[in-house]
């Protein structure tokens, strides 16, 4: 592993800075299911939909970044049902240059002690594809458990893949 990276939050970063972090990892990775021009077509989208998702108690954005350059993120959406909101969905992106140098692990490893510290979220939930083998590996090295296989949950062109939902409690 080399350099470990310094984890900020959303509120501390300038917002064009976090639409390129996440928009270049959306574009460069074959395992986001998301059209990210789609969900996001303007800078002022992203931000009032990260803005909204950290109104809700437990929710939070880590930037990890490496000589002053943004490296990954990860989200933490708390559920917003009233019943579900000890739950919440973890989502996490590293920049091409950056996979395999454990900035997903320091994400990971940051987002889970804030859970714990937050004391909010009590279970975390996230979607993988099955094919992502160095993610699963990485989850399941942070205690994340397999708990279903989504059979042909992803189509892209013509090929299905499938998807498993993983949880970790707090």
């Amino acid at each position: 592993m080399g350099k470990m990276p310094g984890i900020h939050h959303f509120a501390d970063l300038r917002i064009a800075e976090i639409f390129t972090l996440v928009r270049d990892v959306y574009l460069s990775s074959a395992f986001m299911s998301d059209h990210f021009d789609r969900k996001f077509p303007t800078i002022d989208s992203f931000a009032d939909y990260y803005n909204n998702m950290l109104k809700q108690p437990g929710s939070f954005f880590m930037i990890a970044k490496i000589d002053n350059r943004a490296a990954g993120y990860l989200t933490l959406e708390v559920n917003p049902a009233q019943r579900l909101s000890h739950t919440a969905g973890l989502n996490m992106g590293i920049v091409e240059e950056h996979r395999g140098k454990g900035i997903g692990r320091a994400l990971l490893n940051e987002a889970i002690q804030t859970a714990k510290t937050e004391n909010i979220v009590e279970i975390i939930y996230l979607m993988v594809r099955e094919d992502h083998t160095g993610a699963i590996k990485l989850y399941e090295s942070s205690g994340f458990k397999k708990m279903a296989f989504l059979e042909k949950d992803t189509k892209i062109g013509t090929s299905y893949f499938t998807g498993i939902l993983m949880r970790r409690l707090i």
